[in-house]
């Protein structure tokens, strides 16, 4: 028995020898060597890289080797430009996946993933990991107008460009276009009136025919908005004949009416006149129009001859450039008279005299509206949608009938300005809009519309029309559209149902594309989508950051109530009463 344990107790330390030196053996032969710290390799977004919206975003963090990361401390990443929502490696793997809700995307921002957060195998560590951001490219604006001299048009340039980005203004399209009408609504809906006032010459035609219904040589809705501290925006449906104007002699499509026909001569010591002061030639001055001209066809022109257009009173008239006409040198065949709103009214109430010396008067004339053969009815002959007889690419060559009509439209048109310029009112002048888009008239050919588009802007230009700040409004992807950045201050563009989304995908797209003030110059209800345009307060927090927003007129179905009331008090929109110029 005692030999059995003390062959029992050998056998036992035997055996524990060898387990020990096993032991021994498995530590040196298996023990793990020192992994190296988890290095970046590369983000997506990769570093340096833009964000091209607002909104929830996914960063991909990539090693070279697999990673550990709790991810109840994905709020010790730091992000500048927003929130991190979420941090997780899934599985094993060597990527670690950020969830960001990113609100700024104009700056510089950076995301900061601080060392030791990741680790690797057998506890190994990362360093600090900083991945950049940076801003949209920011496009730098023209600090002047392209045109705009007038100080009122420069500093309501200064002031847009000034909150440009900082604020929006509000602004609301007039009903039947020269009225204050749906402001007055705004304010009703929400206290204060939009700051900007929506006109259109849309009937020019009708104005410029005399309708009782529309006269825009009444610059009294306009004026009056713009003493109240109010920014006026005129747009132009243009309208064209979808009927040939076929000349007839002196007749471009109106009538030339003669007053008086004979043999008059202008003695040397101004003793002789015409007098039209009777009840015909007032008759005949009511149908004249502002712009009209009155041309005094003359021959036998000696040398230092004068002419003499007087008023009742025998007084030269003086029209409302400051223009005497008391007396003038004349040369040629005729001289003319171009009716102002003025002059024509005092004509029409008591008609004029003709006088001055050393000439002989043959014919007196004047342009009137409706008695030529073929005048045109301004209600029913006039289109401004594509697809009609009006052709844009005659419209620029000289020398066609359509070139005729756009001349005389275009003198039609600065007429009227000149009004506004004569009561020191600045102009958001925005013509000819929508124009890829392919509906218009103007909006068939790229080419024509920017030679139309320069065409206007040289004449106007010439005109002495220096309180235009010109608004050019892109249909989107349309950069071949573009008039030039010598001819443009400031890009719009229409949106009718878009959400915030796409509004600020439409914005993104201008502000990248044209280095100049952008502004959403009509917006509303969609009948395609059957949705209004996302709340001002939305589009801007999505990064939609407008000059001004400009709901189309009839606003309980553009631009209702509750539209209006999302941010018309906010600190972001100006509103009438906040506009300083």
């Amino acid at each position: 028995m005692k030999f059995k344990n003390i062959l029992m107790n050998m056998l036992f330390v035997t055996a524990a020898g060898i387990f020990l030196a096993a032991c021994a053996d498995t530590d040196a032969q298996y023990e793990l060597a020192k992994v190296g710290d988890p290095v970046l390799v590369e983000s997506s977004p990769a570093d340096g890289t833009a964000f091209e919206a607002p909104g929830e975003q996914t960063i991909l963090v990539t090693y070279d080797k697999n990673i550990f990361f709790p991810s109840a401390k994905y709020n010790q990443i730091q992000f500048t430009g927003g929130k991190v929502l979420s941090a997780i490696v899934y599985g094993v793997s060597n990527t670690l996946t950020i969830t960001l809700d990113v609100t700024d995307i104009e700056n510089p921002t950076t995301l900061t993933i601080p060392a030791g957060l990741v680790t690797g195998p057998n506890g190994s560590v990362a360093k600090e990991v900083v991945i950049n951001f940076p801003g949209m490219n920011a496009p730098e604006i023209p600090e002047q107008p392209v045109a705009a001299t007038s100080a009122k048009a420069k500093a309501l340039y200064a002031f847009i460009k000034k909150n440009y980005r900082e604020k929006t203004i509000s602004g609301m399209m007039a009903n039947v276009a020269w009225n204050n009408d749906e402001s007055e609504k705004v304010k009703e809906m929400t206290g204060k009136y939009p700051a900007i006032n929506g006109y259109d010459y849309i009937h020019l035609q009708s104005s410029w025919a005399g309708a009782n219904w529309i006269n825009y040589a009444d610059i009294t809705p306009v004026k009056q908005w713009a003493d109240n501290g109010g920014i006026v925006q005129i747009g132009w449906h243009w309208m064209a004949p979808t009927k040939e104007i076929v000349e007839s002699g002196d007749d471009d499509g109106y009538a030339v009416t003669t007053i008086w026909e004979g043999t008059q001569d202008m003695a040397s010591d101004w003793s002789n006149n015409i007098q039209l002061t009777d009840d015909n030639t007032k008759a005949i001055m009511e149908k004249a129009y502002v712009g009209a001209k009155l041309t005094v066809y003359i021959t036998n022109v000696a040398s230092g001859a004068q002419g003499s257009i007087k008023n009742s009173s025998w007084q030269g008239f003086i029209d409302e450039e400051a223009e005497s006409w008391e007396y003038f040198d004349i040369s040629g065949e005729s001289y003319t008279m171009t009716l102002d709103e003025t002059t024509l009214e005092d004509m029409r109430a008591n008609g004029f005299i003709i006088s001055g010396h050393d000439y002989t008067v043959t014919k007196i004339t004047v342009e009137t509206n409706g008695a030529a053969a073929n005048a045109l009815d301004p209600l029913n002959d006039y289109s401004y949608a594509s697809g009609q007889l009006f052709d844009i690419k005659n419209a620029v060559t000289e020398g066609t009938w359509e070139n005729k009509f756009i001349q005389s439209d275009l003198e039609k048109v600065a007429t009227y300005l000149k009004l506004l310029k004569g009561a020191d009112i600045p102009v958001l002048w925005r013509p000819m809009h929508e124009a890829s888009g392919g509906w218009f008239w103007w909006g068939t050919d790229a080419d024509s519309f920017k030679k139309l588009w320069i065409m206007m802007f040289d004449y106007f230009k010439a005109q002495g029309l220096d309180n235009l700040i010109w608004v050019w409004t892109s249909n989107g992807n349309d950069k071949d559209w573009y008039p030039g950045d010598a001819y443009v201050d400031i890009v719009g563009r229409d949106l009718y149902g878009n959400d915030a989304a796409s509004c600020f995908n439409e914005y993104r797209s201008l502000y990248t594309s044209y280095g100049k003030i952008i502004a959403l110059t009509e917006c509303g209800f969609s009948d395609y989508t059957n949705t209004t345009v996302a709340p001002i307060g939305e589009q801007w927090n999505a990064g939609a950051k407008w000059a001004w927003f400009m709901p189309w007129y009839n606003a309980e179905t553009h631009a209702p109530q509750a539209w209006w009331t999302d941010y018309m008090n906010s600190d972001i929109v100006i509103t009438r009463d906040e506009v300083a110029f």
